[in-house]
Formats: C-alpha cells, structure tokens, sequence
C-alpha cells in the first residue's frame, strides 16, 4: 500500500471506530500521508487512506469518557475519524507539524 517515495515514520497497533465497530488494525504514518490496514478478520475490512492536505485537525479524546487513549482526525470535508491508539503523544505532535506544514504550502 506504500508509494515508492513514501517513508514510514510511525506503524502501530489501533483501533478505528466504524459505526459500533471498533475495527483492530495496523495504522501506519508515512511522510506523505495516514493509512489504517484492518486486519482480515474484522467485518468491516477496507482501508483508510488520508493525505495531511486533507485534515484539518487531531486531538486528543477518552475513549468510553474514560481511557485516555483515542484520537479524533477531523477532515475539511467534515469527515471524522476515532481512533483508539496507546502512546499517542508523539504520533498527534507528528500529524500535527504534518497539517501545519501542509496548510503553509497553500497560503
């Protein structure tokens, strides 16, 4: 699912909610973009593929109100994505500087 040019910064274990679905997969942050890979045995088995062009935020959220490990990725198309992922801290300071930089290239 790599492009050719593309490098893997970050490739963890999470969970993305779908409906009630909490689908188990590998998320993968590359210098170009975001990719979720559910693993086979989930209902709900296709790919999340997001370019930093396209989201406009990442913040921190409880999972259940509760856990302190989800993630929510907002879209300019109004998209939102919930992710469960352990150890978030570096991975949201990386998308972060991601979306900043790929805001100041259309300014």
């Amino acid at each position: 699912m790599l492009q050719e040019s593309e490098t893997i910064i970050f490739k963890k274990a999470a969970n993305l909610f779908r409906g009630l679905e909490a689908v188990g997969g590998w998320v993968t942050l590359t210098d170009q973009r975001l990719i979720f890979e559910p693993h086979r045995i989930n209902i709900q088995t296709e790919p999340l593929v997001l370019t930093y062009k396209e989201m406009i935020g990442i913040e921190k959220r409880n999972t259940l109100n509760l856990v302190p490990n989800g993630i929510k990725i907002t879209t300019e198309s109004g998209g939102e994505y919930k992710f469960v992922i352990w150890k978030r801290t570096a991975f949201i300071k990386y998308v972060n500087e991601r979306i900043r930089e790929s805001q100041q290239q259309y300014l």
